[in-house]
């Protein structure tokens, strides 16, 4: 096997779009490092925080009833009476497992055996302080908050032979991947308790993004010893302003709950660095600015409360991944997914079910709530030959403690996705119908999460004012409450 294959080995863990077929487009470093970053990038669909939604499915929309409900519904602030404080810590896990991988080059099929990766992240996925008070006799909540909404880790390394059907491997492989990097905000939010049953809710938060991978590939040839190698480096930048508004309607057997998050735009950044061992058609290294659309979307949940210790919650959530683009300035605008023009592009509106449910425990003056959940998440993109884009399906457990005003609870979610990965092969091309010439191989992964979340409500407004007199200020003189 010749060099043609290590960009494939490059786009082929990080990369899964193929340039249209009924186009040439200019080949540059900038245009193949958006394709190369296309395999690496998770789920961009945004998943609220807290281990006791994670332990329901995160079907939390009409139930937002911690501070955590800022990543659901904003509207469900208004339901603290107290101020809280909290953390939630996530880690994560993933194996993927590369199987079916082949190419047909004028007639000659070339196969791969199968190879496997994993990696292991974790770290503080939210923070929030929540303030409650009084307006008009009614409840009124501000809250600050950060969020890590999509987590970029992904890493490992893989091996794996080339042979022809039936022969002796003629080649062996190495690829080593590290990514890094996320897109969190930094958010404001008010909830007001505008009737007995109605509340509402608004959010403004800052996006803030930031993601770097690097991915070495070599090449050795079993016949003669040769060895080629290939490395690709990539930064990605991106913020933008973004605004979600919730509304909550309480009854005393059911809970409904809308969010909805408004479309927005922000600046993007892409910097690019390529080196190997063989001439290629790029040049070492590119810039490109532009600017990121982010689709809008929708969330409608109901809960149910069969008994005052049982609710079954679902949300349903759609997500318009075929608007999520990026514009440059005289360009006709590409589907971020599959950097196709969006009038051809597959990628698709898609929706989401999440279903949960908890059962809470009273023995005595501690609470325990047992939690379980399932979702269906279709991605929106359609990057192979696949009749529909691929799902992922999630299954959850969850545990909680509370006692007086401290609360802990724990949830773990396993994940399992199925899908078809294009890839490249022939960076030898002279043009780029020659270069973007595409094989599909099968990725399975599969995921385990955990989350921990820690919350302290504080007794009463007057126990947060002598706390951050303490904190800020100092003991109390003697004699002075």
């Amino acid at each position: 096997m010749s060099r043609h294959l290590l960009v494939l080995l490059v786009a082929g863990w990080l990369c899964q779009p193929a340039w249209p077929q009924t186009s040439d487009p200019p080949l540059s470093l900038d245009r193949f490092g958006l394709l190369v970053a296309a395999q690496s990038r998770p789920s961009f669909a945004v998943i609220g925080a807290g281990a006791r939604a994670a332990g329901m499915g995160g079907a939390f929309t009409a139930l937002a009833d911690d501070a955590s409900a800022v990543s659901f519904n904003p509207a469900g602030l208004a339901l603290l009476l107290t101020p809280e404080a909290t953390v939630v810590f996530d880690g994560r896990s993933e194996h993927d497992g590369h199987s079916g991988f082949r190419v047909d080059r004028e007639g000659s099929p070339e196969l791969y055996s199968p190879s496997s990766s994993e990696f292991e992240s974790g770290g503080v996925n939210f923070a929030a302080f929540t303030f409650p008070t009084t307006v008009a006799d009614r409840n009124l909540s501000l809250q600050l908050s950060y969020h890590r909404l999509i987590d970029f880790a992904a890493g490992g390394r893989r091996s794996f032979l080339e042979s022809p059907p039936g022969g002796p491997p003629a080649a062996a492989y190495q690829q080593t991947v590290d990514q890094s990097g996320a897109v969190y905000t930094l958010g404001l939010a008010a909830a007001y308790q505008l009737t007995q049953r109605l509340s509402l809710g608004l959010t403004l938060a800052r996006w803030q993004g930031a993601w770097s991978f690097s991915s070495t590939t070599q090449e050795t040839d079993l016949e003669d010893g040769t060895v080629a190698s290939l490395r690709f480096d990539q930064d990605n930048e991106w913020s933008g302003w973004a605004a979600s508004v919730g509304a909550l309607l309480r009854y005393r057997y059911l809970n409904v709950g809308l969010a909805y998050r408004l479309p927005f735009e922000g600046s993007y950044h892409v910097s690019s660095r390529l080196r190997t061992t063989f001439e290629n058609p790029f040049a070492p290294s590119s810039r490109l600015g532009s600017r990121l659309k982010w689709p809008g979307s929708f969330t409608l949940g109901v809960a149910g409360k069969p008994l005052e210790t049982w609710i079954l919650t679902a949300d349903y959530a759609q997500y318009d991944w075929d608007d999520m683009v990026i514009r440059r300035s005289g360009e006709e605008a590409l589907s971020f997914f599959d950097l196709l023009p969006k009038s051809q592009s597959r990628t698709e509106h898609r929706g989401q079910w999440r279903f949960g449910t908890e059962v809470t425990l009273l023995p005595g003056t501690h609470v325990v709530g047992l939690r379980a959940g399932y979702a269906l998440e279709p991605r929106g993109e359609r990057l192979g030959q696949e009749r529909s884009s691929p799902t992922t399906k999630v299954f959850a457990l969850g545990v909680g403690w509370s006692h007086g005003g401290l609360a802990v609870d724990l949830a773990w979610q396993r994940s399992r996705t199925d899908k078809q990965v294009p890839q490249f092969v022939d960076p030898d091309g002279s043009s780029a119908q020659e270069i973007l010439t595409t094989a599909e191989a099968e990725v399975r992964s599969r995921a385990d999460r955990l989350f921990l979340s820690v919350l302290y409500r504080f007794s009463s407004r007057d126990a947060l004012g002598r706390f951050l007199h303490f904190l800020f200020v100092g003991p109390p003189e003697p004699g002075k409450s």
